[in-house]
C-alpha cells in the first residue's frame, strides 16, 4: 500500500535529509535526539549507511521506521561526516531491519588485510605443529595421518583420515583433510 503525496507531508516526509544526501549537516553524535512520535517523544536509533554515495556513515532514524506505522515522523540525523565513507561495507551481509540504541552501536570497520604469504620455514613450523597435533574428525576422534605413495619424490599429498575403521577395513566417518 503506497502512501499518498499529502498524507507522506503531513507525516513530516520532506522535512529531514535521507541517506543518499552525502552533504547533509553534521551535528554532535551526543546527546541522542529525540524523534517527533506520538506519543511523546521517543530515542532515536542508530543504523550504518549502505548507500552507495555515504556506506559506511552512521545516522540517526526514527524508532518506528516503517512506512506502514501511523507513528512513523521520518526523522533522520547523520552522526558522523564524509571522513567515515567506506565503500567496501557494501560487500558484506546486511540486514535492513538492524538497528542498534547509541550505547550498544558498534561501528562497522573492515578486516585487516590478507597476511604476507609464510616463509619457507614458517611452512616447515606449521606443518610440524600439524603433524603433531592432529585434528579431530567428525566420530569426535583424532585422526590419522595417512602418506598413500612413500617414494622419492613423494606422489601424493599427506592427509588426516578417521583413525576409526569400520569391519571391512574403510573409515568410519569421511573425514579428510589435507595438511
Amino acid at each position: 500500500m503506497a502512501m499518498s503525496n499529502a498524507r507522506y507531508k503531513l507525516l513530516g516526509g520532506g522535512q529531514y535529509p535521507s541517506e543518499s544526501d552525502e552533504d547533509a549537516p553534521v551535528p554532535p553524535a551526543l546527546p541522542v535526539p529525540f524523534c517527533r512520535c506520538e506519543p511523546g517523544n521517543q530515542v532515536a536509533v542508530v543504523k550504518q549507511s549502505r548507500h552507495p554515495k555515504t556506506a559506511g556513515r552512521a545516522f540517526y532514524i526514527c524508532k518506528w521506521n516503517d512506512s506502514l506505522n501511523p507513528c512513523h515522523c521520518f526523522f533522520f540525523q547523520w552522526i558522523d561526516g564524509p571522513d567515515k565513507f567506506d565503500r567496501r561495507i557494501r560487500l558484506f551481509p546486511y540486514y535492513q531491519s538492524e538497528s542498534w540504541e547509541y550505547n550498544e552501536f558498534r561501528r562497522w570497520v573492515p578486516p585487516p588485510p590478507n597476511p604476507p604469504p609464510m616463509t619457507e620455514e614458517e611452512k616447515q613450523e606449521a606443518a610440524i605443529y600439524r603433524v603433531n597435533n592432529p585434528p579431530k574428525c567428525h566420530c569426535g576422534v583424532r585422526a590419522k595421518l595417512q602418506r598413500l605413495n612413500i617414494g622419492v619424490p613423494p606422489k601424493f599429498t599427506p592427509f588426516f583420515r578417521c583413525s576409526l575403521k569400520t569391519r571391512d577395513g574403510w573409515p568410519a566417518c569421511e573425514f579428510n583433510e589435507y595438511i
